[in-house]
Protein backbone atom coordinates (compact mmCIF):
# COMPACT_ATOMS: atom_id res chain seq x y z
CA UNK A 1 0.00 0.00 0.00
CA UNK A 2 3.00 2.17 0.80
CA UNK A 3 4.19 1.63 -2.45
CA UNK A 4 0.95 2.66 -4.06
CA UNK A 5 0.52 5.71 -2.19
CA UNK A 6 4.55 6.72 -3.24
CA UNK A 7 3.87 5.93 -6.75
CA UNK A 8 0.75 8.26 -7.26
CA UNK A 9 2.78 10.96 -5.16
CA UNK A 10 5.52 10.75 -7.72
CA UNK A 11 3.18 10.25 -10.58
CA UNK A 12 1.10 13.19 -9.51
CA UNK A 13 4.60 15.51 -9.04
CA UNK A 14 5.51 15.01 -11.96
CA UNK A 15 2.62 15.92 -13.77
CA UNK A 16 2.96 19.67 -12.70
CA UNK A 17 6.97 19.30 -14.09
CA UNK A 18 5.74 18.12 -17.14
CA UNK A 19 3.32 20.62 -17.42
CA UNK A 20 5.71 23.20 -17.05
CA UNK A 21 8.06 21.63 -19.30
CA UNK A 22 5.80 21.33 -22.37
CA UNK A 23 4.96 25.27 -21.38
CA UNK A 24 8.40 26.11 -21.53
CA UNK A 25 9.27 24.08 -24.93
CA UNK A 26 6.22 25.29 -27.10
CA UNK A 27 6.72 28.99 -25.68
CA UNK A 28 10.07 28.89 -26.91
CA UNK A 29 9.18 27.24 -30.10
CA UNK A 30 6.38 30.54 -30.46
CA UNK A 31 9.21 32.77 -29.72
CA UNK A 32 11.52 31.48 -32.32
CA UNK A 33 9.00 31.89 -35.12
CA UNK A 34 8.95 35.63 -33.87
CA UNK A 35 5.28 36.48 -35.26
CA UNK A 36 3.75 39.58 -34.03
CA UNK A 37 1.05 40.04 -36.59
CA UNK A 38 -1.10 37.25 -36.62
CA UNK A 39 -4.89 36.45 -36.32
CA UNK A 40 -7.01 33.98 -34.84
CA UNK A 41 -10.45 32.37 -33.51
CA UNK A 42 -10.71 32.42 -29.55
CA UNK A 43 -13.90 30.80 -28.07
CA UNK A 44 -13.91 31.12 -24.03
CA UNK A 45 -15.77 28.41 -22.31
CA UNK A 46 -16.63 29.79 -18.76
CA UNK A 47 -19.20 30.77 -16.71
CA UNK A 48 -19.70 34.54 -18.03
CA UNK A 49 -21.72 36.59 -20.33
CA UNK A 50 -22.36 35.63 -24.08
CA UNK A 51 -20.39 38.59 -25.09
CA UNK A 52 -17.25 37.18 -23.53
CA UNK A 53 -17.83 33.72 -24.83
CA UNK A 54 -17.22 34.43 -28.57
CA UNK A 55 -16.27 33.22 -31.03
CA UNK A 56 -14.06 35.80 -31.25
CA UNK A 57 -11.86 37.19 -34.85
CA UNK A 58 -9.12 38.61 -32.81
CA UNK A 59 -6.34 40.52 -35.19
CA UNK A 60 -3.16 41.49 -33.67
CA UNK A 61 -0.82 43.72 -34.81
CA UNK A 62 3.00 44.28 -33.08
CA UNK A 63 1.53 41.85 -30.11
CA UNK A 64 -1.42 43.99 -29.17
CA UNK A 65 -5.02 43.10 -29.98
CA UNK A 66 -6.36 45.74 -32.82
CA UNK A 67 -9.44 44.46 -33.74
CA UNK A 68 -12.19 41.98 -32.49
CA UNK A 69 -14.77 40.89 -34.98
CA UNK A 70 -13.70 43.45 -37.41
CA UNK A 71 -14.57 46.30 -34.71
CA UNK A 72 -12.07 47.95 -32.79
CA UNK A 73 -10.72 46.30 -29.84
CA UNK A 74 -13.22 47.45 -26.93
CA UNK A 75 -12.82 45.55 -23.53
CA UNK A 76 -16.09 46.98 -22.45
CA UNK A 77 -18.19 45.35 -25.67
CA UNK A 78 -15.87 41.89 -25.04
CA UNK A 79 -14.52 41.61 -21.81
CA UNK A 80 -10.58 41.36 -21.55
CA UNK A 81 -9.37 39.35 -24.52
CA UNK A 82 -5.98 37.90 -24.41
CA UNK A 83 -3.13 37.65 -27.38
CA UNK A 84 -1.29 34.57 -27.73
CA UNK A 85 1.85 35.94 -25.82
CA UNK A 86 -0.74 36.75 -23.20
CA UNK A 87 -2.24 33.26 -23.17
CA UNK A 88 1.31 31.77 -22.39
CA UNK A 89 1.28 34.26 -19.48
CA UNK A 90 -2.13 33.04 -18.06
CA UNK A 91 -1.04 29.35 -18.66
CA UNK A 92 2.21 29.90 -16.41
CA UNK A 93 0.40 31.79 -13.90
CA UNK A 94 -2.21 29.28 -13.67
CA UNK A 95 0.13 26.25 -13.75
CA UNK A 96 2.14 28.04 -10.98
CA UNK A 97 -1.64 28.27 -8.34
CA UNK A 98 -1.24 24.23 -9.11
CA UNK A 99 -4.85 23.53 -10.32
CA UNK A 100 -6.77 20.79 -9.16
CA UNK A 101 -7.24 19.94 -13.07
CA UNK A 102 -6.03 20.77 -16.43
CA UNK A 103 -5.57 20.61 -19.76
CA UNK A 104 -3.49 22.15 -22.58
CA UNK A 105 -2.73 21.24 -25.97
CA UNK A 106 -0.41 23.30 -28.22
CA UNK A 107 0.04 23.94 -31.86
CA UNK A 108 2.60 21.13 -33.26
CA UNK A 109 3.96 24.21 -35.81
CA UNK A 110 3.98 26.97 -34.09
CA UNK A 111 3.59 26.15 -30.38
CA UNK A 112 0.63 28.61 -29.54
CA UNK A 113 -1.62 26.36 -26.83
CA UNK A 114 -4.74 25.23 -29.20
CA UNK A 115 -6.71 24.28 -26.19
CA UNK A 116 -6.75 25.71 -22.22
CA UNK A 117 -8.45 24.17 -19.31
CA UNK A 118 -8.23 24.81 -15.73
CA UNK A 119 -10.57 23.75 -13.32
CA UNK A 120 -8.97 25.65 -10.00
CA UNK A 121 -10.55 24.09 -7.30
CA UNK A 122 -12.44 21.08 -6.69
CA UNK A 123 -14.75 22.52 -4.17
CA UNK A 124 -16.44 25.65 -5.96
CA UNK A 125 -18.46 25.21 -9.34
CA UNK A 126 -18.40 27.35 -12.09
CA UNK A 127 -14.83 28.80 -11.89
CA UNK A 128 -13.26 26.64 -14.03
CA UNK A 129 -12.26 28.57 -17.72
CA UNK A 130 -11.34 27.58 -20.86
CA UNK A 131 -10.09 29.03 -24.31
CA UNK A 132 -10.38 27.44 -28.05
CA UNK A 133 -8.04 28.67 -30.59
CA UNK A 134 -8.78 28.05 -34.22
CA UNK A 135 -8.15 29.32 -37.67
CA UNK A 136 -4.72 31.03 -36.85
CA UNK A 137 -2.83 32.74 -39.75
CA UNK A 138 -0.15 34.93 -40.31
CA UNK A 139 -0.96 38.67 -41.53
Amino acid sequence: MRYFIFLILVICGCSKQLGNDELSLNLSKWNKKKIVNYEFTLRVNCFCPMERVGPHVIKVSRDTIVTVNNLPYDITRTGKLMTINELFGFIKTSLDQNPYRNTISYDPTFGFPQSIYFDFNKEIADEEIGFQITDFKTI
